[in-house]
């Protein structure tokens, strides 16, 4: 049995951006030309791309809420993002409806073996309105 959602997730999302990750440590920082060593200055970043998924709060009691930390107070954000594509942890997700916040990927379920979404969880604070 296999479980299709991708008429929903056209039907309740909302537009997103989504920065996918690369990691550092898999990019290549030199090359080689005739046999030295050449410092790589083309590192190219992924392109964002625009996707219309359904975001939503993980928990209704507890999704946004401030904490008092030493030095002040942070407000955090956790966020489900139900998608139909495959993306790394650490990839940064920017949601209209939550304006000047980007929220990084913490977490995921696949659950491509019998139907066609992933779950995501979003993490975000005000401290880090990048993502980072």
């Amino acid at each position: 049995m296999y479980i299709r959602f991708k008429k929903q997730l056209k039907k309740y999302g909302v537009d997103l951006t989504v920065y996918p990750y690369d990691s550092p440590s898999q990019t290549p920082h030199y090359h080689y030309v005739g046999g030295i060593r050449v410092k790589d200055e083309n590192n190219t970043k992924a392109e964002p791309i625009q996707l219309h998924e359904p975001v939503l709060p993980f928990n209704s009691q507890s999704s946004f809420m401030a904490q008092l930390v030493s030095g002040g107070s942070i407000t955090q954000a956790d966020l489900l993002w139900i998608s139909s594509h495959v993306y790394p942890e650490g990839t940064t997700v920017e949601v209209p409806s939550q304006p000047g916040q980007k929220y990084r990927v913490v977490n995921h379920s696949n659950y491509q073996g019998y139907s066609d979404v992933i779950i995501y969880e979003l993490k975000g604070d005000d401290k880090h309105p990048d993502g980072r």
